[in-house]
């Protein structure tokens, strides 16, 4: 049995559902619902803030976790990133209020900037050799400067709507991130199994994502070599002969962006009888 840490509310819940639903690890729970059985004999959910989530991986309280790539960062927790995933994507940045003297990373010397992240903070302005103030707050970071506490913020930042209400403007993007799979580095020797798992089932998710299965009769020795030279795949399409001498089936998985134009080629070419199918999971 693995226990693995998942944001109990906010914007990463429901994505982190449904991928876990779409490994086959499926659980019903709430907020008020700390711990959770699932449709996997081998997983244990924890619901808890997604803040929280790298030390308790850290310590050992859960052997697995979905995060933020830059919680990992801000909390300094030890433990090992196992795979990115596809979504939850945002950015730190540090902004400013339109019209601010501010223009650039010099101009924070000795002025004062609120976060939450002042981790990430304190190593931006270490490596740019700043001496900022810091001013940490636990809610809405972007009223600061609006309130006359703060002359800039470093936040999250998912689309820049949030920054444009309040009438704040980009200077410098301090990290990117989106949600990993992070390990307890204890666990990942002693639940090895488990957790490789999870992780290929998760990869495989991920690299289906905007893939299609296709399928193509090729009536002809000729019309074969025509549509193997047109159709992409991960190494090389699969060939198979059909109970007709002469005939043969072709498979191939092809982008969902790719798709149309490679259909148009294939019927060109003589293909018949074109299958397009959904994938669940590509494994490499």
């Amino acid at each position: 049995m693995i226990k693995i840490a998942i944001p109990n509310k906010g914007r990463m819940y429901e994505p982190t559902k449904e991928m876990l639903a779409q490994a086959g690890i499926r659980f019903s729970g709430g907020e008020r619902k700390l711990v959770c059985r699932t449709t996997s004999k081998n997983v244990e959910i924890m619901l808890v803030r997604t803040e929280d989530i790298p030390k308790y991986v850290e310590i050992g309280a859960a052997d697995a976790g979905f995060t933020g790539s830059d919680l990992v960062v801000e909390s300094k927790a030890n433990v090992s990133i196992v795979t990115m995933l596809n979504y939850g994507a945002c950015r730190v940045v540090l902004a400013v209020p339109e019209g601010s003297k501010i223009k650039s990373v010099k101009d924070l010397q000795n002025k004062r900037v609120a976060t939450k992240l002042v981790n990430i903070a304190g190593e931006f302005f270490k490596n740019n050799r700043i001496n900022a103030k810091m001013f940490e707050v636990s809610g809405a970071v972007e009223i600061t400067p609006l309130l006359g506490v703060a002359d800039a913020i470093i936040d999250h930042v998912d689309t820049g709507a949030t920054l444009s209400a309040n009438r704040l403007v980009e200077i410098v993007t301090l990290l990117d991130s989106k949600a990993c799979l992070i390990a307890n580095k204890n666990s990942l020797v002693e639940k090895k199994k488990e957790i490789e798992e999870v992780k290929l089932s998760l990869q495989g998710i991920i690299g289906a994502e905007n893939m299609k299965y296709l399928m193509v009769n090729a009536p002809s020795d000729e019309i074969l070599k025509e549509v193997v030279r047109i159709l992409p795949a991960l190494e090389s399409p699969t060939v198979l002969k059909l109970a007709k001498q002469g005939k043969y089936a072709v498979h191939a998985v092809v982008s969902e962006q790719a798709l149309a134009g490679v259909v148009r080629r294939l019927k060109e070419a003589g293909g018949k009888d074109i299958l397009v199918l959904n994938l669940e999971k590509v494994i490499p």
